[in-house]
C-alpha cells in the first residue's frame, strides 16, 4: 500500500508524527506537510504563485502551501506513482457539520479522491487534547477498520474522535453532517492605521434527531461521515423541469 499522509496543523504537529508511525503498520508512507498551520484554507491551490518546497528526503516534503497544495505536488509530482490513498491529520480540533466547508484537514484528504481507495480525514474533538495517552489504541482501532473495508467508493471519509479515554468509546456510527448555527459576528478594529477585522468564532451545533456526527460524538462515538464532491441536490434537479413555451 503506497500512502500519502498530510494535515493543515503543519509539518512539526505531532498529530501527523502520530498518524505517520501508526501508518507505517500498513504500507509505505509519504509525508507531505504545510510549512506553517494552514487551518481553515479549505480546498484553496496556489495556482497564482509558485510554491516552494523542501525535500528533507525520500519520504518527508515540506510544502508553503496548502494541504491541497502538499497532496497536489508531492501526490503527482514527486511520487512515482499515484499513492494508492491520502491520509490527513490527525487534527487537533473538531471539523464536524459546516466544518467541512472551510477545513484545511478535510480538503488535504479531498484532493486524494483520485486515488485507487477513498481518502481519510482524522481530528481529534478537541485544541488541546486531554487523553493523548491511549491514542495509538484509538487510531489503530479506526485504521484496522477502515483498511479492512477497502473503500473504493467516490466518498472521503471524514473522521472525528472523541476526547474520550478508550475505555468510553462505544465504538463506530457512519453519520450525516450536523449544522452550526450562524457564527458570532466579527470583531472590527481601526487602529488609525486602517480598518481590521478578526473572524468570528463559529456557531455552536444546532439540536437534531437525526444520526448527525455532533451527536455521535456527545454519545462518545467515534463519528465516520461519507462525504462526496457532488454538491448538487439532485431531487431538486429532477423536479425542476421548465419548458419553452
Amino acid at each position: 500500500m503506497i500512502i500519502l499522509l498530510t494535515n493543515d496543523d503543519g509539518y512539526k504537529a505531532p498529530g501527523i508524527k502520530i498518524l505517520e508511525n501508526l501508518l507505517l503498520n500498513y504500507g509505505d508512507v509519504t509525508v507531505a506537510g504545510p510549512f506553517k498551520n494552514m487551518s481553515a484554507c479549505s480546498s484553496s491551490l496556489s495556482v497564482h504563485n509558485k510554491i516552494s518546497y523542501k525535500k528533507v528526503d525520500s519520504r518527508h516534503y515540506i510544502i508553503k502551501g496548502t494541504p491541497a497544495d502538499c497532496v497536489h505536488i508531492v501526490g503527482r509530482g514527486e511520487m512515482n506513482t499515484i499513492p494508492d490513498i491520502v491520509f490527513s491529520g490527525i487534527n487537533f480540533g473538531t471539523n464536524m457539520g459546516d466544518d467541512v466547508i472551510y477545513s484545511g484537514t478535510v480538503a488535504g484528504a479531498i484532493e486524494g479522491r483520485f486515488c485507487k481507495y477513498s481518502p481519510i480525514a482524522i481530528s481529534i474533538s478537541s485544541r488541546e487534547p486531554k487523553y493523548l495517552n491511549d491514542i495509538h489504541e484509538k487510531i489503530n482501532y479506526i485504521l484496522s477498520h477502515m483498511f479492512k473495508q477497502k473503500y473504493k467508493s467516490n466518498h472521503i471519509y471524514n473522521i472525528n474522535i472523541p476526547d474520550v479515554p478508550l475505555s468510553q468509546i462505544k465504538g463506530i456510527k457512519y453519520t450525516v453532517l450536523g449544522s452550526r448555527q450562524k457564527p458570532l459576528q466579527p470583531s472590527l478594529y481601526n487602529t488609525g492605521k486602517g480598518l481590521y477585522a478578526q473572524i468570528g468564532a463559529v456557531g455552536g451545533p444546532i439540536k437534531s434527531s437525526k444520526r448527525t456526527d455532533f451527536n455521535a460524538i456527545n454519545s462518545n462515538y467515534i463519528s465516520i461521515t461519507p462525504l462526496t464532491i457532488n454538491m448538487c441536490d439532485i431531487k431538486k434537479i429532477k423536479s425542476s423541469v421548465f419548458k419553452l413555451k
